[in-house]
């Protein structure tokens, strides 16, 4: 057996990318009460953002409940094919709508007992145009707000101009 003097150690936050599914402890209603910490969950990995000398990740939840909840926002992962690529045991819904960043160095994520690293799979190539599909439609509703928030800030600050004689 050939040994080689070089240890080549990777490590899992430099490897994960958008469409990676991993096992995090995503929060549960801010309503509930919890004494227990969330359960780990598969979640999808929507952006790695790295800015301001960190790394963030926007994950999306993932459960197997089949609620009509949130239906343009979502991934289905339901073939077998799919499934097994993806590292998931049952038909998993990520749900865009209900997401969240986080620092990736978080305590939220969960590595197995016999595994390094909390990525348990990858969504498959049509899943993946999905998920684009699910992202471009987030960001241009966040670019909409933006526009309508930048609008009224604009008619805020010329009603307040006029108010004061200005025109």
């Amino acid at each position: 057996m050939l040994h080689s003097p070089y240890q080549f150690a990777f490590d899992w936050k430099d490897l994960l990318q958008r469409g990676d599914v991993v096992m995090f402890r995503f929060p549960v209603s801010e309503d509930d009460a919890p004494t227990e910490p969330p359960k780990a969950r598969p979640c999808l990995v929507l952006d790695v953002i790295h800015r301001r000398g960190g790394a963030y990740v926007e994950l999306a939840y993932g459960t197997t409940s089949e609620g009509g909840a949130n239906r343009g926002y979502e991934v289905l992962v339901k073939q077998a094919a799919s499934r097994a690529a993806a590292g998931l045991d049952k038909p998993t819904r990520f749900v865009g709508a209900r997401r969240i960043t986080v620092r990736i160095d978080h305590a939220g994520f969960e590595c197995s007992a016999d595994e390094l690293s909390p990525i348990i799979g990858r969504l498959d190539a049509p899943l993946l145009d999905r998920m684009n599909n699910v992202r471009a439609r987030i960001q241009a509703e966040a670019d909409i707000a933006a526009h309508y928030r930048e609008e009224r800030r604009q008619v805020q600050t010329r009603g307040t101009l006029e108010d004061r004689g200005f025109h």
